[in-house]
């Protein structure tokens, strides 16, 4: 893994989302509860941009339609087979670093 400082942990709070660029790949890193999380920043269905969303009750929240993502997994609440791509995200002191290379998901979480 290598991780990239996108930035600091008082610029991310909870409920809030900020657009971030790691070699050349746009995403979303956000706060939900206690912890950072980080996806693509377009959503699956028509591409809105997910910075304008909101993170509500554990799920990113598209703008446009109200597509909801869970906020850990990046998972679709209706269809398990649509899912954000997601990334690691560290702390590592005030730091929040991700790594720019993508989270599989090899199929369907039940």
């Amino acid at each position: 893994m290598s991780f990239v400082r996108v930035a600091k942990v008082t610029d991310v709070g909870p409920g809030t989302i900020v657009a971030v660029s790691v070699e050349g790949a746009e995403m979303i890193l956000y706060r939900w509860r206690d912890r950072f999380f980080a996806a693509q920043r377009r959503c699956l269905h028509q591409g809105a941009d997910l910075v304008n969303g909101i993170v509500s009750r554990g799920s990113i929240i598209c703008p446009q339609h109200g597509w909801r993502f869970d906020a850990e997994t990046g998972v679709h609440e209706m269809s398990p087979l649509n899912c954000l791509v997601t990334y690691a995200v560290s702390v590592q002191g005030e730091d929040i670093l991700i790594d720019p290379t993508p989270i599989r998901r090899a199929e369907a979480i039940p």
